[in-house]
């Protein structure tokens, strides 16, 4: 099944049992609005929030934003209904499910099956997305499985807060990244991102960061974009509305790495049409992990400017 190609710069995580966040989410510069059931949902109002995540995924103008909500967890007793309720009351208007703390391949392969029998029953024609939050030691030591347990997994999610508690890590409470440099003579992230990154490229999977804690400190801010974008990863979560306009500028590809991607998928194209295995360009081979990130690089541009123009229709 190919995976269809998803901005996702920057996401923002709105309560749903918030209305009036829910509202102003889809006035933001933010690439994907994710409706949130878990942690920010207290127990009892659980329910009522799956009726307002299916009224705003059936009655709000997304105007080109990814579609997406978070389940709660697979251990706990509310993730099946989170599933049934809201897909059958929308079918095809949801993109993506963002499935939280996931320990095991086992976990996605079960939403897998489910989500297909909906589909079957009611005769939908979309297949919804899935994207697994890395969150725990147990989930990281099995992200190779993860990365490759369904082919409905568009994204792997690093959730550096939750990640560190399994660890016993020290913290001062700051939730995200941004309040370890006094702790650690570096960067203490820089395993688990690399980690994480490369089980979700080798799978072809997108890789998202988790958020900068102050919202604050744009430079700091810049710092952990410029850290994870190095590793390969394709936007981050933000925790504050402020962050997104730099978050959306420092995963947005140049003008100059989008013309030269454009050569190079170009003389990629003229090479294979005269039958020439090799490729070069102003004096320098190019070769096929080249191709590979030109061509994202297009696919990423494409889906701004398209994106651009559904928010000015």
């Amino acid at each position: 099944m190919e995976q269809p190609f998803r901005l996702r710069r920057s996401i923002l995580s709105v309560p749903a049992n918030r209305e009036n966040m829910v509202r102003k989410a889809f006035s933001l510069p933010v690439d994907v609005v994710m409706l949130d059931l878990e942690d920010s949902v207290p127990i009892q109002e659980k329910e009522e929030a799956r009726g307002r995540v299916a009224a705003a995924l059936k009655e709000q103008d997304w105007k080109g934003k990814v579609r997406a909500y978070r389940i709660n967890a697979m251990d706990t007793p509310f993730a099946y209904r989170d599933i049934i309720d809201v897909v059958e009351a929308v079918g095809d208007g949801v993109d993506v499910i963002v499935v939280p703390k996931v320990n095991d391949a086992a976990e996605i392969k079960a939403i897998d099956y489910l989500l297909t029998q909906i589909k079957m029953r009611l005769g939908l024609q979309k297949t919804i997305g899935l994207e697994a939050s890395i969150e725990t030691a147990l989930g990281m030591l099995r992200v190779d499985e993860i990365a490759f347990s369904s082919p409905r997994l568009e994204a792997l999610v690093f959730g550096v807060a939750d990640y560190g508690a399994s660890l016993t890590m020290k913290t001062r409470g700051v939730s995200g990244h941004g309040e370890a440099e006094e702790f650690y003579p570096g960067h203490r992230w820089h395993f688990p991102l690399s980690r994480m990154a490369m089980a979700a490229k080798a799978a072809g999977l997108a890789a998202i960061d988790a958020p900068y804690g102050d919202y604050r400190d744009e430079a700091g801010l810049r710092r952990s974009c410029l850290l994870s974008a190095a590793l390969g990863y394709d936007g981050k979560w933000v925790i504050h509305p402020s962050q997104l306009q730099g978050v959306n500028e420092m995963f947005t590809p140049s003008p100059e790495d989008v013309e030269r991607s454009r050569r190079i998928l170009d003389a990629y194209d003229q090479a294979r049409r005269e039958g020439r295995g090799s490729l070069s360009m102003d004096g320098k081979m190019v070769d096929a992990a080249s191709i590979r990130v030109a061509r994202v690089v297009c696919s990423q541009w494409a889906a701004i400017e398209g994106k651009r123009e559904s928010e000015s229709g």
